[in-house]
């Protein structure tokens, strides 16, 4: 079976959570300090998520792990299609098989997560 990921990224800093387990860590990350967006420097935000899942999953798998990518911060207007492009990515290049994206304005229940990613 699949891990699942769930990452909340905020300003500065993400927290992701391996479903199942509830193992969680905690990311500083300057790639997630630009003034203006959420996403400053894909290369940054990218070695931050690879070294969580490190944490998380720490074994070599053949299956990677599915993985929501949920974006905190509310802005007025919401994302673009390149912000929300450039999280999956980054995601994707991680680790994470396939980074699903979410914008809701509250976190998601465990249950909320397993129902996507299943």
């Amino acid at each position: 079976m699949r891990p699942l990921i769930y990452v909340q990224v905020y300003r500065g800093h993400f927290i992701a959570k391996r479903i199942g387990n509830g193992k969680t860590v905690r990311k500083e990350c300057v790639g997630l300090e630009h003034p203006r967006t959420l996403m400053g420097d894909i290369t940054k935000v990218e070695e931050s998520f690879s070294a969580a899942l490190k944490e998380l999953v720490p074994t070599i798998r053949l299956l990677k792990p599915k993985g929501l990518v949920h974006l905190l911060p509310v802005y007025e207007g919401g994302y673009t299609n390149v912000e929300l492009r450039a999280f999956k990515e980054a995601g994707e290049l991680a680790g994470i098989n396939f980074a699903f994206l979410s914008t809701l304005d509250r976190p998601h229940t465990d249950a909320e997560i397993l129902q996507v990613l299943r």
